[in-house]
């Protein structure tokens, strides 16, 4: 195996990883930031060093005010306070002679 090979399997590997991590949090939202806050709190306890620590903050999720509509999240892109929810309309069937 050359060291292209290698390269080009970490890369490819990399990548993948990307792509299942993010359709993880799209899908999985409550159980990868439940993850993610247990692993940045057991990296920022105070018996890690220095560079864990700050890690450990770094990988902190951040507060979320409470979800649901009017919570201002914009992620689901349902709620009528989302600005950028495009407005659907029924359809109409016209006959023409």
């Amino acid at each position: 195996m050359t060291t292209y090979e290698i390269v080009q399997g970490l890369i490819i590997g990399l990548i993948v990883a990307a792509c299942v991590l993010h359709v993880a949090r799209k899908m999985f939202p409550r159980t990868i930031n439940g993850a993610q806050s247990k692993l940045a709190n057991s990296l920022s306890n105070s018996t890690q060093p220095l560079i864990m620590r700050r890690v450990g903050n770094w990988l902190q999720p951040s507060a979320s005010s409470g979800g649901g509509c009017g919570s201002g999240c914009s992620t689901c892109s349902t709620c009528e306070s989302n600005p950028e929810k495009e407005e659907t309309k029924p359809l109409e069937f016209r006959r023409h002679i």
